[in-house]
Formats: structure tokens, sequence, C-alpha cells
């Protein structure tokens, strides 16, 4: 790959003790290059690097011309696309306008929003594209409804991060996820009792880090069933688990561990 893609400019050249003086020889354009002389390839691995740098500079890719459009939705691996939603309009609306691509959820909402709705309703649809879901926060009011919406598979899904509201105690059904999250590599959840997660686990071997935080007593999970969980994620690399204190239920009391990808946690005294 060419260092720069801009011509260079004609270099000046200094006397000790002299006047600066400059070369009157025009540079030719002889061995010039241009960002239209690169190859598919080339222009991807370029793509990538910006993409890598700005999120969401593949939306100003696309609309440099028509080569660049086909380029990067030709890539949509290579350059991680996805179309982010944030509820300020009905999903299905946004995925006429793109091409097929992963969907992702990222957290953008306070708890006062008047979006919670929309971002509901694209939970509850029938779209399989949603890879992402990072929701904090989810006010009491509406957190039956996202319970609920989540009971279903989500066969794309890689990251979750699940937290609700201070004072939402409600727990989540062992039918979350609807049992199994095969491709899931990341999960958080935080203040959401989920006493069926050792099953969610069995079925979650991609997994690289799990933290449950804020556990309150509907949440307990037995050290065992946890244990049996964790011997089979050969790929786990971090866990947290703090448990809400049933004296203190402000503070939280935190465990956690990292091990490398090869060694598993058979047995754990400390929980």
């Amino acid at each position: 790959m060419p260092k720069s893609l801009l011509p260079c400019a004609a270099r000046s050249s200094t006397t000790i003790g002299g006047p600066s003086q400059v070369s009157s020889e025009v540079v030719p354009n002889q061995g010039r290059v241009t960002i239209d002389t690169l190859p598919d390839d080339v222009l991807v691995q370029i793509f990538r690097f910006y993409r890598n740098h700005w999120e969401h500079g593949w939306h100003k890719l696309v609309c440099v011309c028509q080569r660049w459009r086909s380029i990067v939705f030709a890539s949509p691996r290579h350059l991680n696309l996805r179309i982010e939603y944030r509820g300020k309009r009905p999903l299905s609306k946004m995925l006429d306008v793109w091409p097929v691509l992963p969907v992702a959820i990222p957290y953008s909402l306070n708890r006062f929003s008047s979006y919670w709705g929309n971002v509901a309703s694209a939970l509850e649809s029938e779209h399989h594209r949603i890879c992402y879901i990072h929701l904090s926060d989810i006010p009491t009011s509406q957190w039956k409804r996202f319970a609920a919406a989540m009971q279903k598979p989500f066969p794309e899904l890689t990251y979750l991060r699940f937290r609700a509201e201070d004072n939402t105690v409600t727990s989540l059904p062992d039918s979350f996820l609807g049992g199994s999250a095969p491709l899931l590599r990341q999960l958080r959840l935080g203040n959401c009792p989920f006493p069926g997660i050792p099953k969610l686990l069995l079925s979650s071997n991609q997994l690289v880090v799990l933290g449950l935080w804020d556990i309150p007593d509907s949440g307990y999970i037995s050290p065992q069933d946890l244990v049996t969980a964790l011997s089979i994620m050969s790929k786990l690399e971090s866990l947290g688990l703090g448990f809400r204190s049933p004296l203190y239920p402000a503070f939280t009391s935190t465990w956690r561990t990292y091990w490398p990808k090869s060694r598993l946690p058979f047995s754990i005294n400390s929980m």
C-alpha cells in the first residue's frame, strides 16, 4: 500500500549560511497515484482502518461514489457493518433504507425518554438481525414488556447488556432468550434476578465475558450450578459476580476473576 495518496511537493534545499533555494524544475505527473487506481482489496483495508477509528464512518464512505458504496456493502463482515437503532422511529422504516445488515441497539436512552416504546417494539418484532443490545436503567413501568420481549431466541445476538432500574425486582423468566444463546460472546446483567441463568449458560459456550451485578436474594444462584455451567466455557476470559448485601441494599459485594482461555475454574472456593 502506498504511504501517501497525494503527490509529493517539490523539496527545498538550504545551504548553510545562505538563503533557501527552491528548484524551478516542474515535478512530472508520472508515477502519481490517485485513490481511483487502487484495487478493491486495498480500498477495503483502508476502509477497515477508517471504520476502526470512526465507528459510524462507513455511512460517509457509501455516500462518496457508487464504487465505494458497492465495495463497502460487499464486505459487511470484514468492515463489521451494523445498523444502529436508537428508537427515534419504527425499526421497520429504518431497515427499508439500508441493505440487509446486522442491527445494534446501543444504550442512548434515559429513564424518561419517549423512545422506550419504539425500542420495545423492535425487540418484539420478528426481525432476527439484532446482534447487539445494550439497555440500562430500563424503567420499572416498561420492565415487564421488555422482559416478555426477550423471551424469544435472538439467533444473531453476540452482545447483551441488560440492566433494570434500581427499584425493579421482578425476576427474568427461565425462557429468557428462548433458553439458548449459541453465539453470545458477552453477557452482562445488572439488577436482573435470573435464577434460571445456569440453563442459559449451558448453551452459551462462546462466552468470553460474563458479568452478573447487583444480584438480589431472589436471583440466588447455587455455586454448584454455576461451576457446572462454567466448566464447559472454554473461551471464557472474564467473570464478575456482584451480590447485593441483605443488610445494606445500596452496597454490593463483588467478586471478580480472570483466567487464560485454556484454563477453566473447575472449583471456585471463593463463592
